[in-house]
């Protein structure tokens, strides 16, 4: 903007220019609500103005407050720029320019280019250079407003939107630079980059490369030794295997230099890429771009290729883009073509307000292939066992209720997986492999990613397609980087970008049926900016008489939904509150209107676009979905804090009251989630507490801890339980700090029949980090005011092991004697292994490896009777037989024996990773690489104490403060 006058500098610190002299005024509150107003380019009315500068105010002074400041900022800016009345207040953004504005603006100019990998056009390098200079540091550092936590929680956000923005600048830069051979340009972007994140492997490999193939071998190995150093000090892990060989290649010289390249494409500039969409709908071929699909050929080539490309070993797909680009189309045309080619596809999603609930989209995969006619022939190739688990998700035709529990199994997290793995596999299986198709995963909840980065691991013995789709900004990058890392090279990645001019008239012409004017053309190609879901929707209406597009998406959706008739959007806003999908039944009861007012208003929802039916599992089950998200967004938005409420505690009484079958940890997720929103904190707090225990029955810890606390935090009356519950999930977890922390609150609000069992847990916990003097004072309590018979001789195996482990060798193995005797006299099998496995654990210490192996292999005997009868391993350490393998591999090392040694604690370590026990299985993937470079297997030996160094690394949960007891773990 060159005739602006007033330029605002955000990118750094704050500062403000009217007529090249530095604005003047005497009040911060005036350079925050400038800031706020350019940041945000939108008016803003004075009472949210007023509430967000003035926060602790009353009304009437907070608004005083705000008139002196637009008189004293409207005096600094010379009487110009302000857009103000009795309302409102805003900017004339003709009169600014701010380097903020700048560079978004160049962001999106490099954002609507498409180039093959990372080779970028001379318009695209351009931007993102200009783009990257205009950043001076963190947005607005050094500012800050004393008494305002709301300005200051919006600047936190903003700055952290600018960071993740400002990064993906710097990357795209830096891998441009270095595909046009620009070295010194690309190193200086990539170290840039590396400023923000220094723990960011991928922009230390780049830079490693860069310098590399600059000339300049002795600075990559010194940026690698940089590397190492970092991940050391602040996560005491190494460095991923990629980055460890891409050093060893360049020690090895084989990435060598290309200096005299470099200077010549620097002479040259860099070389345009191809122009996209060159072809935009193919004619034919089982690949062939649908006719409807406009300009993601080379995408869906790419796709359709990976989808071939499934046979005995699986395939992750990966779509990502932000919001209304046209991911879902480009995953619905890909489903189609695999379907067209004789294979089955189930189809799932993330919703919004379903985060909660564990495992909720892959339950929606199992009911989408349920629905199958010959889903019950299909289900009967899957074991009862199989079958029995997923039933704790939701019902299963063919599964026995009664088989179906988990609850006390210790490897039930990972059976559950497996067996959910062989359910879906069943149910997509095809004359040609078949596609697991989740959309909106950023939405999706902990379990569910968990899952699905399982499967991704173990793609090589699964013959499917795994096709997710995601909006890269709203997907935690931890997330997404591990999905593609588990993937291990068996992915295919395509980031959508906008579509250009010709693209849009394309699509005009297939959403009108004919083709538009060229000025109708320019009018969808400048308001939409090459976003398809803009396009679309500026021609949805039938008739539809726009030539030019007011301002934006949702301006565009809010008209479309205010020519709906009034019952309509009655029933649209229920729909809205309920979720992205819902049922009739429930909208009717949510919107209070008659049955025919319901089915009338969905029939005129479904005919205008606006929502669609959704093929479901049971026949006689009705569900509809928006058509897509920012639909329901619109909808809800529009609606007042006080309508919102209203409708929230419908949506919440209707699902206490119905009659529906579902899993109790749908429901009651769904329950909270409605009741928090409804404002009904008793309600909520009870509801998240049933939701918790649930989650804690299938496993998914992390849904369990986000429960508990929310149960917590709206005030919940049974603190000690809720306190219990939560330290018994945190240890699974690993975080002993907080585990910890909850027990002694628990054991200060506990009645008298609760103390022993707190005790007993809190000296199990101290156990583990190695307090010896600390866990045997509580297991001391614990013992002296037990009264349950059935407890007693672990807790006195439990104290043996303290013995044995703080100098006490006599003493432990009189108490493992006890243990021993009690279990022998109670029929205990299970305590009596745990005593035995103890007793042969002293027996190798002293060296007397025949009396070790004698009490293990007793131990084992025991388990494994237990096991033929269907005796449960009791909680709270299921892992008795880890324990015992482990031992006995220990003991079989001792005598020479180091491949059976091997076997065994490979055993242990699968069925450690199946129970969940991070820090148990630390330690085993540590001895199994003590044995394997016993072994002469050194590379097998360093991926395993990789592994096992960044386990101990995130267990114990007290920051900044070494345990070394943790990393000592070899048995117990």
């Amino acid at each position: 903007m060159p005739d602006a006058r007033i330029r605002i500098r955000l990118l750094g610190p704050v500062t403000a220019e009217v007529d090249g002299a530095p604005l003047a005024v005497d009040t911060r509150k005036a350079i925050a609500l400038l800031a706020y107003l350019a940041v945000t380019r939108r008016t803003a009315s004075r009472d949210h103005v007023a509430a967000l500068l003035w926060p602790e105010t009353d009304g009437p002074d907070a608004r005083g407050a705000l008139r002196r400041t637009l008189s004293v900022l409207r005096a600094g800016l010379g009487g110009r720029g302000l857009v103000v009345d009795r309302s409102s207040v805003g900017l004339d953004s003709a009169a600014f320019d701010a380097d903020l504005w700048r560079f978004e603006e160049a962001l999106a100019v490099a954002r609507g280019h498409e180039h093959p990998g990372d080779d970028l056009c001379s318009v695209c390098l351009g931007a993102l250079r200009s783009a990257a200079a205009l950043d001076r540091g963190e947005f607005m550092a050094g500012f800050a407003l004393r008494d305002s936590e709301e300005f200051d929680e919006w600047q936190v956000a903003e700055a952290s939107s600018h960071r993740r923005q400002l990064a993906s600048v710097l990357e795209r830069l830096a891998r441009g630079e270095a595909a046009a051979r620009s070295w010194d340009r690309a190193a200086s972007a990539a170290r840039r980059w590396l400023e923000l994140d220094s723990l960011h492997e991928p922009a230390h490999r780049l830079l490693m490369e860069v310098l590399a193939r600059s000339g300049e071998p002795a600075a990559a190995l010194e940026q690698y030794r940089e590397c190492v150093r970092i991940l050391d000090r602040e996560l005491g892990v190494a460095p991923l295997a990629t980055t460890v060989d891409l050093a060893d290649a360049i020690r090895a010289g084989a990435i060598s230099g290309d200096r005299e390249a470099a200077a010549a494409a620097e002479a040259r500039g860099p070389v345009a890429a191809g122009s996209p969409g060159d072809t935009l709908v193919a004619d034919s071929g089982e690949s062939a771009l649908p006719p409807t699909l406009v300009g993601r050929d080379s995408e869906f080539a790419a796709l359709m290729a990976a989808v071939a490309g499934v046979g005995p070993a699986g395939r992750l797909l990966v779509i990502e883009g932000e919001p209304g680009i046209g991911k879902t189309r480009l995953a619905t045309a890909v489903a189609e073509a695999t379907r067209a080619g004789g294979g089955e596809v189930l189809e799932a999603r993330g919703y919004a307000g379903e985060s909660a609930i564990p495992l909720s989209a892959i339950a929606e995969l199992v009911r989408a292939g349920l629905g199958r006619p010959d889903a019950d022939v299909r289900l009967a190739t899957v074991d009862p066992v199989s079958l029995a688990a997923v039933a704790r998700l939701l019902p299963i035709p063919g599964a026995i209720a009664a088989e179906a529990s988990l609850d006390g199994d210790p490897f039930g997290r990972i059976r559950l997986f497996d067996a959910l793995v062989a359910v879906l596999g069943a149910l997509a299986r095809g004359t040609r492999p078949g596609l697991l198709w989740i959309d909106d995963l950023q939405l999706a909840d902990a379990s569910t990613l968990e899952f699905l980065g399982y499967v991704a691991h173990r793609l090589a013995d699964h013959p499917l397609g795994l096709l997710l789709a995601w909006r890269a900004e709203d997907l935690e990058p931890e997330s997404r980087d591990r999905l593609l890392t588990a993937a291990d090279g068996a992915s295919t990645r395509v980031a959508l970008g906008r579509l250009d001019r010709h693209e849009v008239a394309i699509l005009a012409e297939v959403v009108l049926g004919s083709p538009p004017s060229d000025a109708r053309i320019d009018a969808l190609f400048a308001g939409s900016e090459g976003l398809p879901l803009y396009v679309v929707e500026a021609l949805a209406e039938p008739g539809s008489p726009f030539t030019t597009i007011p301002g934006g998406v949702q301006a565009l959706l809010r008209a479309r939904i205010s020519s709906v008739s009034e019952v309509g959007r009655q029933i649209l806003a229920a729909a809205a509150v309920i979720g992205q999908s819902f049922d009739p039944s429930l909208v009717r009861l949510t919107s209070g209107r008659s049955d025919e007012e319901t089915v009338e208003a969905l029939e005129e929802l479904m005919r205008r676009g606006f929502v669609r039916e959704v093929v479901t599992a049971e026949p006689d089950e009705q569900r509809l979905d928006f058509t897509h998200a920012s639909l329901r967004d619109v909808a809800y938005e529009a609606l007042s804090m006080v309508r919102r409420r209203l409708l929230h505690a419908r949506v919440a009484d209707a699902l206490a009251g119905s009659a529906r079958p579902s899993p109790d940890r749908v429901r009651w997720s769904l329950i909270a989630y409605h009741e928090t929103l409804a404002g009904r904190s008793e309600a909520a707090a009870e509801a998240h507490h049933r939701a918790g225990d649930e989650a804690r029955s299938v496993f998914a810890n992390e849904e369990a801890r986000e429960h508990l606390e929310a149960a917590l935090g709206l005030g919940h009356p049974a603190v000690a339980d809720l306190r219990t519950s939560l330290a018994e999930v945190l240890t699974l977890l690993g975080d002993y700090e907080a585990a910890l922390s909850h027990l002694e609150s628990a054991a200060a609000l506990a009645g008298p029949e609760q103390v022993a069992a707190i005790e007993y847990r809190k000296g199990q916990l101290h156990a583990r980090r190695g307090d010896w003097a600390r866990a045997d004072r509580h297991l001391e309590a614990a013992l002296a005011a037990n009264d349950d018979p059935a407890m007693r001789p672990r807790m006195l195996v439990d104290r043996s092991a303290i013995l044995g482990r703080s100098g006490d060798p006599d003493g432990a193995e009189r108490l493992a004697r006890e243990a021993q005797d009690l279990a022998e006299s109670g029929g205990d099998a299970i305590g009596l292994a745990r005593a035995l496995d103890l007793l042969g654990i002293f027996a190798r210490r002293r060296g007397d490896l025949g009396a070790a192996r004698a009490d293990l292999e007793r131990a084992i005997s025991l388990l494994d009777a237990a096991e033929a009868h269907g005796t449960a391993v009791p909680a709270p350490d299921p892992g008795v037989r880890i324990a015992a393998l482990n031992t006995m591999a220990l003991v079989l090392a001792a005598e020479g024996d180091t491949a059976g040694a091997i076997d065994l604690t490979e055993d242990a370590l699968e069925r450690c990773r199946r129970q969940g026990d991070r820090h148990r299985q630390a330690a085993l993937e540590n001895n199994l690489a003590d044995l394997l470079q016993a072994a002469g297997r050194p590379d097998e030996a360093m991926a395993h104490l990789k592994r096992a160094v960044a386990l101990f690394a995130e267990i114990g949960g007290r920051p900044g403060e070494l345990e070394p007891e943790i990393w000592k773990l070899v048995d117990w």
